[in-house]
C-alpha cells in the first residue's frame, strides 16, 4: 500500500487534523486500485520503492492521497447508531455546511486532476518505465493512434483540454481513423504505422507520410473535415505516387477497389461507342 500511516497523508493533505489512519485506510486502498486500473497498470507498482525514483512515488502516492481523502469525505462525520446514521459533533466544533464540504471536494477534485496530469506526463517522457505501463488502460489508449501523447498532439492541431481530457478524446480519435483515414490509406496499413510508431521502428516510405498523417488525424479529431481532409489527399497521393513503395496498401481492399473502379471508368467509353 502506497500510503500507509497517517504522516504520508497529511504529506499530501495537510488539512488533516486528526491522528487515526484507520479513519482514511480503506478509501486509500480503492483509491489505490483505481489509479492502478485506470492509469499505471498492476506491473509499474510491482517492486517498485523510493530508491527506484522518487519523483515516481511521490506522484503516486499524491494521486492515491488525493483520490483516497475524497472518497472519505462523505463519511468521515457520520456515526451509525441503533436508529441510523447520526452526524458527529462536539462542544468546540459543529459540522461544516454542505457549501462549504462542496466547495473542499471541488477544489480537491481540481487538485486530483492536476497530480493525475502530472503523474501521466511523467510518464510519457520516463520511457524506462514504458515496459511495465503497457498494461495499462491509459497506455493502451494512448498508444493505439499515430500520436501518442498531448504535448505531441498539440504540435501538429490545438487541444484545450488536459491529459484527462486527451484520454476521453480517445474514442474520437478512433473514429476519425476508421471513418476519415482507414478508406483512404487502407486500415492494414494504418495499423501496420501504428504498431512500428509503438515499436520506434517506421519504415522509411512510412516516415515519408507520418508527418501529413498525423496532421490530418489531428484535424479530423478536432473536427475541422477542410484541414483533415487536405492532409489526408497528400497522403493519398504520395502513397499512389509509389504505390510498390507501399505493399500492405497494395494488397488491401481499398486498392482493389481504386483499380476496380479506375477500370470501369476506363471502360466506359468504349462500351459506349460498341452500343
Amino acid at each position: 500500500m502506497l500510503v500507509n500511516n497517517i504522516d504520508t497523508l497529511k504529506r499530501f493533505i495537510p488539512t488533516i487534523a486528526t491522528s487515526e489512519f484507520s479513519r482514511y485506510e480503506r478509501s486509500l486502498e480503492l483509491a489505490e486500485e483505481w489509479m492502478v486500473r485506470e492509469f499505471t497498470g498492476p506491473d509499474l507498482l510491482k517492486d517498485l520503492n523510493s530508491d527506484d525514483d522518487e519523483v515516481l512515488m511521490t506522484k503516486l502516492m499524491d494521486v492515491v492521497s488525493h483520490k483516497g481523502y475524497l472518497t472519505a469525505i462523505p463519511k468521515l462525520d457520520l456515526v451509525e447508531t441503533e436508529n441510523g446514521f447520526a452526524v458527529a459533533n462536539n462542544a468546540n466544533l459543529a459540522p461544516a455546511s454542505s457549501a462549504r464540504v462542496n466547495a473542499l471536494k471541488d477544489g480537491l477534485n481540481e487538485d486530483l486532476t492536476d497530480r493525475i496530469e502530472s503523474l501521466l506526463e511523467y510518464l510519457e517522457v520516463s520511457e524506462e518505465y514504458h515496459d511495465d505501463w503497457k498494461k495499462s488502460k491509459a497506455y493502451t489508449l494512448v498508444y493505439d493512434t499515430y500520436i501518442f501523447n498531448l504535448t505531441d498532439f498539440r504540435r501538429f492541431a490545438p487541444f484545450p483540454g488536459n491529459r484527462l481530457a486527451f484520454i476521453a478524446a480517445k474514442p474520437a480519435m478512433r473514429l476519425a481513423i476508421k471513418l476519415n483515414i482507414e478508406p483512404e490509406i487502407s486500415p492494414e496499413l494504418s495499423d501496420e504505422i501504428i504498431e512500428q510508431l509503438r515499436d520506434n521502428d517506421l519504415s522509411d516510405d512510412n516516415e515519408n507520410i507520418i508527418d501529413n498523417l498525423r496532421y490530418a488525424f489531428a484535424f479530423f479529431t478536432i473536427g475541422d473535415e477542410k484541414v483533415g481532409t487536405s492532409f489526408i489527399n497528400r497522403v493519398r497521393k504520395t502513397i499512389m505516387k509509389d504505390v510498390d513503395h507501399y505493399p500492405t496498401f497494395k494488397g488491401s481492399d481499398v486498392y482493389a477497389q481504386f483499380l476496380a473502379q479506375k477500370t470501369l471508368t476506363a471502360d466506359g467509353p468504349f462500351l459506349a461507342c460498341g452500343i
